[in-house]
């Protein structure tokens, strides 16, 4: 019902405002992180210096950089730091535009990957709509302002997907373990991958084996002793920080952690605040389980099942349920927004518009409110969006025994 043409040219407005917004601030974080610590790390690399104890204060001055976070050594884990070390050896303004054009280029090709799966259950104009709407999006705009590695790793998730629904589960099983080395957290989708990756026992074991050998590979590729440092030094700068920060992790872990915290005035002296912030990790997890408990309801008896919505609802949950999910993170959800949006325009009715509608707009208000007031009333309003779109995948799951409307394409479009 709606004009092609009207749906072009909002297109079209939205992508130039994305492009705008993003282009305006690129030239000002050359020098701030998180790339520049990207960039101290693949330095210390290559320089075979101590990698998760040599402090980041001086290698920031020596190199240009603004410290503007107490970050005191590197945190990221060994595979990215090997990833990142070939652009660590050009200069830092050159590695830093170098980067960009990666992430623009992931950027392009999990756009053009979700049009090819989503199909044509939306016009072309309508697909070009949802790219322009995902280009002026928050946390596209949070990725490129802290030249972040998540388009990557949406990327190579959503390439795994593609891969599991084209028949090929040992290479979606390779690729998701390749980002788990990457970033850690998509550990959580590695499971499901090996368990839809067949209804054959013979086959999922030998995805199993295929992951263990492959992740054993990846860890010796980029030092085995390397990884103990970062098990034993760089996880723990990570606990700390999260567990002192109160704005832009939007999680439910955070969330449990930061309400108990509200009410004892955010004293930093408080005692309990480790324990609350293991209880928000044990609960976050709980969510992921009851996520794949949903999914083993749905495909326990031997039907076709929504794979798509149990691929969308995890990565929801996921994102909700781990410890560390800023804004920018938030990339990972493009593609079941995408698929959310092609089933609400095949099948419209109020309430699915007016949860898609609501979850969106709240994954998109990622303010910073100080007052004590708004720290969950605005401050998690991303958190909120998220959990909304996973129950919207939940309502699909239980709604439907069956794949709606599956891609017509049947291979994989050119890499």
């Amino acid at each position: 019902m709606w004009c092609p043409w009207l749906l072009t040219v909002l297109a079209l407005g939205l992508t130039l405002l994305g492009v705008g917004h993003i282009a305006r601030v690129l030239p000002s974080r050359a020098t701030g992180n998180d790339f520049a610590h990207y960039y101290i790390s693949g330095r210390l690399l290559l320089a075979d210096a101590d990698l998760y104890s040599t402090p980041l204060q001086p290698e920031y001055e020596r190199w240009g950089f603004r410290y503007t976070h107490p970050i005191p050594t590197a945190t990221n884990p060994p595979l990215l730091v090997t990833f990142f070390a070939p652009f660590a050896r050009l200069s830092p303004a050159a590695a830093f535009w170098a980067w960009v054009v990666l992430e623009i280029f992931s950027l392009g090709y999990v756009l053009v990957l979700t049009g090819w799966l989503v199909g044509n259950r939306l016009s072309l104009p309508a697909r070009c709509l949802v790219c322009g709407a995902v280009i002026a999006s928050a946390p596209v705009y949070w990725h490129f302002f802290f030249s972040q590695s998540q388009l990557l790793i949406t990327a190579i998730l959503l390439l795994a997907y593609a891969c599991l629904r084209t028949g090929r589960p040992m290479t979606a099983c390779l690729a998701v373990t390749t980002a788990t080395g990457l970033k850690l957290f998509p550990v959580m989708l590695l499971p499901w991958f090996l368990w839809r990756s067949s209804r054959e026992w013979k086959t999922r074991w030998k995805c199993v084996a295929t992951s263990l050998v492959w992740g054993v590979v990846l860890v010796l590729a980029s030092g085995l002793k390397h990884w103990q440092q970062f098990y034993t030094q760089g996880l723990k700068v990570v606990k700390d920080w999260i567990l002192w920060q109160r704005h832009f992790n939007f999680t439910v872990p955070s969330f449990v952690k930061n309400m108990a915290w509200l009410f004892h005035g955010f004293d930093p002296e408080w005692n309990e605040l480790h324990a609350w912030a293991n209880i928000g990790v044990v609960i976050g997890l709980s969510l992921i389980v009851f996520a794949y408990a949903i999914c083993w309801k749905n495909g326990r008896e031997n039907i076709d099942m929504d794979f798509e919505s149990e691929f969308c609802l995890l990565s929801a949950v996921m994102l909700a349920g781990i410890s560390e999910a800023w804004g920018h993170y938030f990339v990972l959800l493009i593609f079941p927004a995408a698929i959310a949006m092609a089933r609400v325009a095949h099948r419209l009715t109020s309430r699915s518009i007016i949860m898609l509608a609501a979850s969106l707009l709240m994954l998109n208000l990622m303010g910073d409110w100080r007052s004590p007031w708004m720290e969950f009333v605005v401050s998690y309003l991303p958190l909120y969006g998220v959990l909304l779109l996973g129950a919207f995948f939940v309502a699909e799951i239980l709604n439907s025994r069956r794949t709606a409307a599956p891609a017509t394409t049947s291979v994989l479009p050119p890499s």
